[in-house]
């Protein structure tokens, strides 16, 4: 019967322990500890009593009572613990009961005042209690009220239909909770006794109870969650359905506004050209009619770009439909391929069409049909250097077999697994040889596929590549809705009245100026057929050029743009970066650099940085023009070096000004570095003649200070005050000529040396003219020992014949020269000196400028003397 007992226990112990160990593992947060705690302790108190009840006698009674009750005694607590932390209450009290609860534990292990011992019932041994274990009941009681009162109030203040109906689960749950309490009554066998009744500890039954409704209130409300969730997601989804319908919609409507949009202003353009180039708006000069030409042509290589991305979001949008007519196949084939010929002879590619099986008349859609064959025979043509092209036609079984094989670059494995993809290309670098919007693949595939056919593609590196295409030959089964009864023969060959006996009879000009025929593929084809890595390079030279500029640009198209924007200027026009870098190393330096970015073999980026790291070439301005618009293209442009950034389209003036500025800016940059490499070199000059005569050294300084001040008090400009006094520094250079015995003779000289003195201005003049980048040095040189009444040398003029700079000169250094120590003579006192310059006036100086010199408010002649000199004056 004991055994029997311990069933009970037993099933509530295993209960609990899986129940804490599933909740830690499957929860976050701190609550999963406190549950596993509460978890644990009705464990320990379950699994106690599933030993007491198995007992065959009381010799371990007691112990298993104390080690049970050591459990019991938490277990109110850790489930009041447990509900005020999934409820984030107050823990205020939580201490406090905790402190009791050890108080009787400590009390349950050293004495009998909590736990007498254990009694015999009919079910087994249970403990008895002491009277301590009327304090603890209190405690309990008080505990279950809390949970009670807190779980009401929380109930009653919950707004949320499923957290409501979670807090009634638990209300319930904890009222059975509450009622284990009966088996607190056991520990009361005289209260038993009296009542006379037989008790089973069904509080473990109420406890287990109580758990299972704990989790029943769990799944329930993870049901409801779902179902509220699922109910949410689904009108998340009718609403998103409805969204993507409405988008559609827009797209679709947006597809077609677009369309009307775009080829309604490219109708007009083209339609105009063709006016003027026609002739119906009278005699067009030859000159304009080659730029309408262009035009005319740039706008149907628009005018297909926008056709392919119209195509293309029709195809995406579903607004793609197939308008099937019976058609020759045969035929149709053959006058596509017929319409590449002459652009195929003119490259010397072969291009060859045979039928091997006899198809007849199917129905097909014939505007898809060209589109799947245009594509493929230019992309064939495009990537084939050399060689040939063959298109097949061939029947097998109910389907019918075009093949597209060409003997050009090929794929590589990697290419071919993305081929089809939309704005996909085959190299997409920015040294890519081949241009295209990576459309073209896509429009084929998405032409085969909406016609119910395959399409294949063999590809080998540098021998060439197969596509094959397989078409049903049932359309008309298949798409019984998109047959059009072919026009009638009448409606066909109706005449047109153009208004024009000249107006060339374009059917498709007069309905729809922005479709694109053959005629219009074939002539896009051959402009696209890039000559970019040819080494040839264009020049065009003209009479009075105003700079060499380096064009690197692949475009055909933007090269007779620029070539005519720039015109003036010598232009040698390269088709990619690497030649344009071949010319920079082999010829004379140009004047500028304007590269584009995306070219092939080498890119301007490449070419840029080839450029700025070169000694020879890393000054040279460089302009991109590009059709990148990120702006980080922009930035590593600039960081690279870059002179200036010009992103298409761009106007011919913005152009003009751009070049003109960045050409300013560096011819600037260069007169600068000149006039500092010059200053140097006469630095080291008047160097040079220091170490020939010790008198000129401290001379040709202070010649050279009064002189540039003198100057700048004349108001002459800057750059001229700056020149006069480079100038200035070297103007006893001719000296270097002049016999040392003679330049320092200390006594007076003969005539036939005064005469070899005077040859020093000529000789300054001849080696200064050999710099050809300071004809002010040279005036100062050759003049300075003119005189204002004409009575120098060497010339002999007079007045303002001689340049202002060498009257500056000669009053500076005639100054100097009295107020110096000579090899003959000690310098001459200063009043002495004022004196004799006031003398010369006249006479060998300019009055204006002396006046200015010798000006007594500022005392310009003074400045450059030190302090003892100046004492000479007081």
């Amino acid at each position: 019967m004991h055994y029997l007992s311990a069933i009970l226990p037993l099933f509530s112990s295993i209960l609990f322990l899986c129940l804490g160990i599933t909740v830690y593992f499957l929860s976050k947060g701190e609550l999963r500890g406190v549950f596993l705690r509460f978890c644990y302790i009705t464990f320990h108190w379950q699994f106690s009593w599933v030993l007491l009840f198995s007992l065959h006698n009381s010799e371990y009674s007691d112990l298993i009572c104390k080690i049970g009750y050591s459990g019991i005694i938490f277990l109110p607590i850790a489930f009041y613990e447990t509900i005020i932390h999934y409820l984030n209450c107050s823990k205020k009290y939580l201490p406090w009961f905790y402190f009791l609860g050890f108080l009787f534990l400590i009390s349950l292990w050293t004495s009998n005042l909590f736990i007498k011992g254990a009694y015999l019932q009919s079910f087994g041994y249970y403990p008895e209690a002491g009277i301590l274990h009327v304090g603890y009941m209190m405690m309990v009681a008080i505990l279950l009220i809390l949970v009670l009162f807190i779980l009401y109030r929380e109930l009653k203040e919950e707004k949320k239909r499923i957290r409501k109906i979670q807090m009634q689960f638990f209300f319930v749950s904890t009222i059975f909770f509450c009622f284990s309490a009966i088996d607190y009554l056991l520990n009361y066998p005289a209260l038993i006794q009296k009542l006379n009744v037989q008790l089973y500890p069904y509080g473990v039954f109420f406890i287990s109870f109580s758990m299972l409704v704990f989790i029943l209130s769990h799944f329930i409300t993870l049901n409801l969650t779902l179902e509220n969730r699922v109910t949410l997601k689904t009108a998340q989804l009718k609403n998103s359905v409805e969204a993507l319908e409405e988008a559609a919609r827009i797209k679709k409507d947006f597809i077609a506004n677009i369309t009307h949009e775009l080829r309604t202003p490219l109708t007009l353009i083209r339609g105009w050209t063709d006016f003027i180039i026609d002739g119906e708006s009278g005699k067009v000069p030859a000159k304009l009619i080659k730029i309408i030409d262009k035009i005319a042509l740039q706008t149907l290589n628009l005018t297909e770009k926008i056709n392919e991305l119209l195509k293309i979001s029709k195809f995406d949008a579903g607004m793609e439909k197939l308008v099937l007519t019976k058609t020759d196949i045969d035929s149709t084939i053959f006058q596509i391929v017929s319409s590449f010929k002459g652009l195929t002879d003119q490259s010397r590619i072969d291009l060859k069409y045979a039928c091997e099986s006899k198809t007849g008349d199917v129905f097909i859609d014939n505007e898809k049909l060209k589109d799947i064959l245009n594509n493929l025979i230019r992309n064939a043509y495009k990537f084939t250097e050399k060689g040939e092209i063959t298109i097949t036609l061939q029947k097998m079984n109910d389907w019918m077999v075009i093949k597209v094989k060409d003997t050009g670059i090929g794929m590589s494995q990697k290419i071919l697994k993305s081929i089809f993809q939309r704005f996909h290309q085959g190299d997409s670098s920015k040294t890519r040889k081949y241009e295209g919007t990576g459309l073209g693949l896509a429009i084929v595939k998405d032409s085969v596929e909406i016609m119910h056919g395959t399409i294949f593609v063999e590809s080998v590196e540098n021998k060439g590549t197969l596509f094959t295409i397989k078409l049903p030959m049932d359309l008309e089964l298949r798409e019984t809705g998109s047959i059009i009864e072919n026009r009638t023969e009448e409606r066909r060959t109706k005449h047109t009245d153009y208004g024009s006996k000249d107006r060339r009879k374009k059917d498709r000009r007069l309905t729809d100026l922005a479709k694109i025929n053959n005629e219009d593929i074939i002539r896009i084809s051959a402009s696209d057929k890039t000559l970019s890595s040819q080494k040839t390079i264009k020049r065009i030279i003209p009479k009075n050029s105003m700079g060499v500029i380096l064009i690197a640009e692949d475009n055909t198209g933007i090269q007779d743009f620029l070539s005519t924007a720039l015109k003036g200027y010598t232009l040698l026009i390269a088709s990619n970066g690497q030649a344009a870098w071949e010319v920079i190393q082999q010829e004379n330096l140009p004047d500028l650099v304007i590269s584009d970015i995306m070219m092939p073999i080498m890119n301007g980026y490449a070419l840029l940085e080839n450029i700025r790291t070169h000694k020879k070439t890393t000054s040279l301005p460089v302009i991109i023009i590009t059709s990148l618009t990120e702006q980080g293209d922009r930035i590593k442009s600039l960081q690279l070096g870059a002179d200036d950034y010009l992103t298409k389209p761009f106007h011919h003036l913005e152009l003009q000004a751009r070049v003109k500025n960045v050409l300013s800016l560096h011819k600037l940059e260069r007169e600068k570095t000149r006039s500092e490499q010059l200053e140097v070199f006469l630095m080291v000059l008047a160097s040079v003649i220091e170490s020939k005569d010790t008198y000129t050294g401290g001379h040709v300084e202070r010649v050279a200070s009064f002189s540039r001040d003198l100057a700048r008090k004349a108001n002459l400009p800057e750059i001229l005050v700056t020149d006069i006094y480079m100038g200035t520094i070297v103007h006893d250079v001719g000296k270097i000529g002049i016999k040392d015995e003679v330049l320092n003779k200390p006594g007076k000289l003969t005539q036939e040396e005064f005469e070899h003195i005077k040859t020093h201005p000529v000789i300054g003049k001849n080696l200064l003219s050999k710099l050809k980048i300071a004809p002010i040095a040279v005036n100062i040189a050759y003049y300075h020992q003119e005189k204002w009444n004409g009575t120098g040398y060497p010339c002999g003029i007079s007045k303002k014949d001689i340049p202002i700079e060498a009257r500056i000169a000669t009053i500076a250094d005639y100054w100097d020269a009295i107020t110096s120590e000579r090899p003959y003579r000690k310098a001459i006192p200063l009043k002495k000196a004022i004196q004799i310059m006031h003398e010369e006036r006249g006479k060998s100086f300019d009055p204006e400028l002396f006046d200015l010199f010798m000006d007594e408010n500022d005392k310009l002649y003074l400045k450059h003397f030190s302090s003892g000199k100046l004492k000479e004056l007081i």
